[in-house]
Parts: structure tokens; C-alpha cells; sequence
């Protein structure tokens, strides 16, 4: 079993996954309602992105990596690592930041109960990377099934952003351009993987690592949705 099928199999989940009706419904919010739901959206993501950080660098990350896998997983974790930056940027452009004045603040913030199923969808992705361990097809089996959604959400995300600047002046980044735009560029070169024969244990583990994936990401959308159109 050759692990381009491995990919083939994210690739259809992905094609299935579009066909979500936040990915044409959001392009519905007008201008004059994005602030607010800029507002809503983005402390979400906290907890979500600083979950992010730790899994790249607890879980996909290799200390003293021995191959060009290992290598080209560890060049990709560590951008990933660096994303939470850019929505601290943001949450200072939307007027958040300094709202929260003392550790009573950020904890209501990060842990408030509307962001429990974001957070729940976070801890999945951490179960996922644990299962894992040291086998390199497993761990680029579940970072592209992640990498995957990040890009058709923050695609999204993209509209809104270009919506906040229009009706402030200012810029986004982590829901805009640069986020996105530093997914792409920084891609892992699955070249090096899709020849690699994989045995039959992996080939499993790796199909309900994306299956799962794809399945807790559509309970994700679903919530987005129903806070975002209610």
C-alpha cells in the first residue's frame, strides 16, 4: 500500500467537507454586520490556537530528527508553532486585547462555556496526534487532514477580513492573507512521502486518524454555523 492513498483519501474527505453550508453562507454577511461577528469569532480562537502551538510542538515535532520525513514534519511544526502571533495581532486590532485587564479576565475569556465545543474539537485533534507516537506516516496523515481544514476555513475566514477592512481601514491577519498565505508557502513536500510503501496497520490507523478528523471538523462547522447565523 503506497501512502499516496493516504492522501487520496483526505483529498475526498476535503471535496465532501466544501459542500458545508458555512462555506457558501458566510459570504451572506454584509459589511455592516462584521465587526460584530469579528467580535464573537475571534476569542474563540484562542484556546483554539495556543492548543495548536503545543500539538506541533509536543506531538508532531522530533527533537533530533533522523530523516528527510522527520525533517520536512519538524520545518512545517514549527511555522504552525508561530500562527498564535498573528491572531494576537488581530485581537488588537479588533479592540480585544486590552479588555482583558487581570487573570480572572483571560481565564472567563479562554474557558467561557460558548467555546467549549471549540475546545473539545481541539482536545480530539490532540487525542489524534498522541495516537501517533513516533511513526512519521501516521503523523503526516493527521497534520494533512489538518492542515486540509485549516486552509478551506481560513479561505473563508479570508472574506470576512477583507469585509473588517473595508468598513474600518484595518487590516487582519490571522483571519486574513497572511495566516493563509503562510500555510500554503510553507507546505510539506509530500513527494517525499506518496512512494513510501505503508503495512496494513498503518494504512487503518491512518484512515480513522482522517476519518475522525473529518468527522469532529464537521461537528466544528455546525457549531460555527449556529453561533455565526442563530
Amino acid at each position: 500500500m503506497k501512502m499516496k492513498r493516504v492522501f487520496a483519501a483526505i483529498n475526498e474527505h476535503q471535496k465532501n467537507t466544501l459542500c458545508h453550508k458555512l462555506f457558501k453562507d458566510v459570504y451572506s454577511i454584509n459589511q455592516a454586520d462584521v465587526v460584530e461577528k469579528m467580535h464573537l469569532w475571534a476569542p474563540l480562537f484562542v484556546h483554539l490556537a495556543m492548543t495548536f502551538r503545543d500539538i506541533n510542538q509536543m506531538f508532531y515535532f522530533t527533537k533530533h530528527p533522523k530523516n528527510d520525513k522527520q525533517k520536512a514534519i519538524n520545518a512545517h511544526a514549527e511555522i504552525d508553532s508561530t500562527h498564535w502571533d498573528m491572531l494576537k495581532d488581530d485581537l488588537k486590532t479588533l479592540g480585544l486585547y486590552d479588555k482583558v485587564k487581570n487573570y480572572g479576565d483571560a481565564m472567563n475569556m479562554i474557558w467561557l462555556d460558548r467555546g467549549a465545543p471549540i475546545r473539545n474539537y481541539m482536545y480530539q485533534v490532540i487525542v489524534r496526534a498522541q495516537m501517533c507516537g513516533d511513526n512519521v506516516f501516521l503523523k503526516i496523515a493527521a497534520l494533512e487532514s489538518g492542515e486540509a481544514t485549516v486552509k478551506m476555513f481560513f479561505n473563508t475566514t479570508k472574506y470576512m477580513a477583507d469585509l473588517y477592512e473595508k468598513e474600518t481601514g484595518k487590516k487582519l491577519h490571522y483571519f486574513g492573507n497572511q495566516h493563509i498565505d503562510s500555510e500554503v508557502d510553507n507546505a510539506v513536500d509530500l513527494s517525499i512521502f506518496e512512494q513510501e510503501e505503508i503495512d496494513d496497520e498503518t494504512w487503518n490507523k491512518s484512515l480513522y486518524i482522517i476519518d475522525a478528523h473529518f468527522d469532529e471538523f464537521q461537528k466544528f462547522l455546525d457549531y460555527k454555523y449556529s453561533i455565526t447565523f442563530p
